[in-house]
């Protein structure tokens, strides 16, 4: 219990780090990548390095596990991390209030993506859409589908679009409007594919894959145990880039959502679908929730998912 009082404590006193150590903290974890990082903020590594050093000094503990590749956070990183995400929205929460004195602010709908959906749906979403209505504007935030589930909950996103398996259980004041079923293709460097016949044989090179808590994992586990394969993770990979060079250093074969490997594939070339029978798995595409209010932006969301993933045509 004192540790808890504690951990409360530090972050309590949180208010005197710069806020830019937050960002970077978070950036890190949510790009699993300090190079990612460096580039999106414009700073060096080493700077980086010092942001992510100060705030451990601040919550007298390490946030990331150092003796693992790729880092992985520490039991006390996620809870840093989900408070600093928490702080963060509270802040622009405070910076909109003198927009919204002198009547100059916008209704802002703050959508979560997932990281596999983040760049092919954010790219359509900015060039082919905007809300009808003038006075609404949206923001999109990338993250893990945990992560993404836990904002929603916590009132930080008013929607998340996410891929879940089809026993996941939300909590119970979240909904889940499942618009279809995605599938997954198993992924190998493009030299060699036709050696994989079957799952047995995938299961002969070795896998890479997210570490453990993914669905994507927990998932692929669940199809081997029941085919009695064996399950060897050659590499733990931390980060979809992180995953992709992985594949292309033939390290293992891996797993991801059709619509990522797609995109991907528009501008790539070094990759292939390996094609067996004996694998057939999806994930369901929908959008998060935790409020009615929200429904007709859950609709219009939902209407360019299908235009998008399931060639559909809502307005007809």
């Amino acid at each position: 219990m004192r540790n808890i009082r504690n951990f409360h404590k530090q972050l309590m006193s949180i208010k005197v780090l710069e806020i830019k150590d937050l960002e970077t903290f978070i950036n890190v974890v949510e790009s699993s990548s300090l190079a990612d990082t460096s580039k999106e903020l414009n700073v060096n590594q080493s700077t980086i390095t010092k942001r992510i050093n100060q705030l451990e000094e601040k919550v007298q503990g390490e946030l990331f596990n150092r003796r693992s590749r790729p880092l992985r956070l520490t039991q006390l990183g996620e809870k840093v991390y989900f408070k600093a995400r928490y702080i963060l929205g509270q802040l622009e929460k405070l910076e909109s209030v003198y927009e919204q004195e002198i009547g100059l602010s916008k209704e802002k709908v703050k959508v979560g993506i997932s990281i596999t959906l983040m760049d092919g749906l954010s790219e359509y979403l900015y060039e082919k859409y905007k809300f009808a209505q003038s006075s609404t504007e949206f923001d999109i935030y990338g993250g893990r589908a945990q992560s993404l589930i836990q904002q929603v909950q916590n009132k930080e996103l008013e929607l998340a679009i996410v891929m879940l398996p089809s026993n996941f259980k939300l909590p119970a004041h979240l909904s889940f409007l499942n618009i279809g079923a995605v599938p997954l293709v198993i992924v190998s460097k493009n030299v060699g594919v036709k050696q994989y016949s079957d799952l047995e044989s995938c299961c002969k090179k070795g896998w890479v894959m997210p570490p453990e808590g993914c669905y994507l994992r927990e998932l692929l586990s669940d199809v081997l145990q029941e085919k009695q394969l064996s399950f060897d993770v050659n590499k733990e990979a931390f980060g979809i880039d992180f995953l992709l060079d992985s594949i292309l250093n033939d390290e293992g074969l891996s797993i991801l959502p059709k619509p990522f490997f797609d995109h991907y594939m528009k501008s790539n070339n070094d990759l292939e679908a390996v094609l067996v029978e004996d694998f057939k798995v999806n994930l369901n595409m929908g959008i998060i929730y935790s409020d009615k209010k929200y429904l007709d932006k859950v609709s219009y969301f939902s209407k360019i998912l299908k235009q998008l993933y399931f060639h559909e045509n809502p307005y007809n």
